[in-house]
């Protein structure tokens, strides 16, 4: 019974420093993304007088007011 214990705890004793080390690297990561986010969310996208926004991904045309790329997703 004490071994089924002991190996009980160190099951949960991995488990554990597991879950804090995966914290460390979501952090920075989501620092990252904020960072990413603020940067083109304060970027300045040259329109003309249609509206219409180039992707910077592909290059196709889209929408100003879709926010995304038609052919490939991307926020324009």
């Amino acid at each position: 019974m004490e071994v089924l214990s002991l190996l009980l705890l160190l099951a949960m004793l991995g488990l554990l420093s597991t879950l804090t080390g995966g914290m460390r690297e979501d952090t920075r990561a989501r620092r990252r993304w904020d960072a990413r986010f603020d940067f083109e969310s304060r970027e300045v996208r040259r329109t003309d007088a249609t509206g219409v926004l180039m992707c910077r991904s592909c290059g196709s045309s889209g929408s100003e007011r879709a926010g995304c790329c038609p052919r490939c997703g991307a926020g324009l």
